[in-house]
C-alpha cells in the first residue's frame, strides 16, 4: 500500500516541476534576447555638451535645425556711407548710351559696364553702388573731370517704356557728398539707347 500511495505523490509532483523548469527555461530565453550593452570606450568621457552617440546607419529622429532666412540687401538712404554690390545695377542698363542732352554731347557716349563707367572722351572709373533710392547711385573711384569738376557720384535716372526696358536715362552729376545731401548736382543731362 505504501508504493501504491507514492506514485500518485510523484505523480503530482511532476507537472510542478515540469512548470517550474520552463518558466527559467522562458526567463532565460527572454534574457538572451536583450540587447547587449555598447562596448565600453577606452576611457574617453564624452563631453556634456556632445550629443548622444547615434549608429551611422540609424535615421535620425530629431528634427534638423532650421535654416535661417537668406539676408535681403535693404535700401539704403541717399548717403554715400552705405554701400551695395555692384550687381545691383540692372542688366538692362549695362549698354552704351548715347547724349541726348547737348550738355553731354563734348564727353561723348556712355558705356556702362558691370564694374566700370567709361566715356567716349577717354575718361573711366570703377564705380561702386551706393543707392537704388530714386536711381542708382554711383560713387566713381576716379573722380573723372567734367567742364573743370570732378565728378565723385553721378546718379542714374532710367526711364522704362513701355516693356519695362529703359530707352533712356538721366544723369546727375556731383562733385562730392555734401551736394549729393542736398541733391544740388552740378550737370544733369539725358542718353538714350540705340
Amino acid at each position: 500500500m505504501a508504493a501504491k500511495l507514492a506514485y500518485p505523490l510523484c505523480h503530482r509532483r511532476r507537472p510542478r516541476l515540469v512548470g517550474w523548469a520552463l518558466a527559467v527555461v522562458a526567463g532565460v530565453a527572454i534574457a538572451g534576447c536583450r540587447p547587449s550593452p555598447p562596448p565600453p570606450t577606452e576611457g574617453i568621457a564624452p563631453s556634456p555638451m556632445a550629443p548622444p552617440p547615434t549608429a551611422p546607419d540609424a535615421p535620425s529622429a530629431q528634427p534638423a535645425p532650421p535654416t535661417p532666412p537668406a539676408a535681403t540687401p535693404t535700401t539704403p538712404s541717399n548717403t554715400p556711407s552705405a554701400t551695395l554690390p555692384n550687381t545691383l545695377v540692372p542688366n538692362a542698363l549695362i549698354r552704351e548710351w548715347q547724349p541726348l542732352s547737348n550738355v553731354l554731347l563734348a564727353f561723348g557716349s556712355m558705356t556702362l559696364t558691370p564694374n566700370q563707367v567709361r566715356w567716349g572722351s577717354g575718361q573711366a572709373s570703377p564705380y561702386t553702388l551706393v543707392s537704388t533710392e530714386g536711381g542708382y547711385l554711383l560713387r566713381l573711384e576716379a573722380n573723372p573731370s567734367f567742364y573743370d569738376n570732378q565728378n565723385q557720384y553721378i546718379k542714374l535716372i532710367p526711364k522704362a517704356a513701355a516693356n519695362g526696358i529703359p530707352e533712356s536715362l538721366d544723369v546727375a552729376f556731383y562733385t562730392d557728398a555734401s551736394q549729393l545731401q542736398s541733391d544740388e548736382y552740378i550737370m544733369y543731362g539725358g542718353y538714350f539707347a540705340e
